[in-house]
């Protein structure tokens, strides 16, 4: 008996290699063909080398440079500009390096919809399937028109929507000491960094606080302190934002409101990402595939892994409460500037065009 339990263990033990291989197999060639992919946003463009010329300048005019940077309203100061100047030190500046560096930010936001899942599911493989998944995404995603790898868009501080949300979900759950204060950070980095991380992040923060007593079993003071912390956070940032707004470095956040043929014109737009939201994030071209695919495939992963997560997972709150976190985000992160034409009273900013 103790010799075939011992040659069951091994069988496992290689089982659980081979697997492991496989994955890693998997990983290297994902990694490979999504960077192939990511030059597809070629030709560069000034937008696209705005760090790289930030980085530049800083190098040739000392640190003062940044400061006299016209940037627009999603301004990344806060979400990108520190991690390019690392990257740029290291790499140096070329057509390539520019391309890489968003290829780093879908590499980035590919890590963290992977532990996004984990933290969900309690399950590794379920987040390696997520890993594997996003990095396959349709090169319309990946490359043009969606620019998932583009060097300087809103992905950069949706990294920091991932981020907020595996705190927001441990923060509901059990409660660890960092959950809050990580969800603070990306708060005030999101507020600070761009406007649309208002309506694609906060605003349904705020609505899942308001709902946690129904689905995750809190208490109301529980409740009061993250809606409290949260607002806190939000208003604190906006000053600083405030602050970069009198160094003239970026342009002032009007509040208004939006017309009722725009109000009308941007429902039609709602309504039109209702049906076939998660074959949108799946890796065929044929499918629509645009910016928020990242936001689409966790909450697409958890409502199929709930029937096979583990067992560890039942002392925790209703699977309804952490799927309804996917939901809630999903709908205000891919409909952030529809919602901002709808409501720019709630929201307090407002863009042109």
């Amino acid at each position: 008996m103790t010799a075939l339990k011992t040659m069951a263990e091994k069988q496992n033990m290689a089982k659980r290699w081979a697997l492991w291989g496989l994955f890693a197999v998997l990983s290297v060639a994902a990694l490979i063909s999504s960077l192939g992919t990511a030059f597809q946003t070629l030709p560069l463009n000034p937008d696209m080398a705005e760090m790289a010329l930030i980085y530049q300048g800083t190098i040739h005019h000392g640190w003062r440079f940044p400061f006299t940077w016209r940037f627009t309203q999603d301004n990344q100061t806060l979400s990108l500009l520190p991690f390019a100047l690392i990257f740029y030190a290291l790499a140096g500046v070329s057509g390539a390096s520019i391309i890489i560096q968003g290829w780093l930010i879908f590499v980035v936001n590919a890590v963290l919809t992977g532990v996004l899942v984990k933290v969900a599911t309690k399950s590794w493989r379920w987040a390696g399937l997520a890993w594997l998944l996003t990095l396959l995404a349709s090169p319309m995603a990946i490359g043009q028109p969606a620019i998932l790898a583009y060097p300087v868009t809103h992905n950069s501080v949706w990294a920091f929507g991932l981020l907020g949300a595996i705190g927001l979900i441990r923060y509901f759950t059990d409660r660890p000491g960092w959950a809050l204060p990580l969800l603070l950070v990306c708060v005030g980095v999101g507020t600070i960094s761009d406007p649309w991380f208002d309506a694609a992040f906060t605003a349904p923060v705020l609505l899942l606080a308001w709902k946690s007593p129904k689905w995750f079993q809190t208490d109301k003071a529980t409740r009061r302190a993250l809606i409290k912390a949260v607002i806190i956070t939000y208003i604190a940032g906006r000053i600083a934002y405030f602050g970069l707004e009198l160094l003239h470095m970026v342009p002032g956040r009007g509040i208004g409101f939006a017309s009722l043929s725009a109000m009308l014109h941007h429902l039609v737009l709602l309504a039109s990402q209702k049906h076939g939201d998660t074959l949108a994030a799946l890796p065929l071209p044929k499918w629509r595939a645009d910016m928020d695919a990242l936001g689409r495939l966790p909450r697409w992963l958890v409502w199929c892994s709930n029937p096979f997560i583990s067992s560890e997972a039942t002392d925790q709150p209703s699977r309804k409460g952490v799927a309804g976190i996917f939901w809630v985000i999903h709908r205000y992160h891919c409909n952030g500037f529809c919602a901002d034409k709808l409501c720019p009273w709630y929201l307090g900013v407002t863009f042109p065009g």
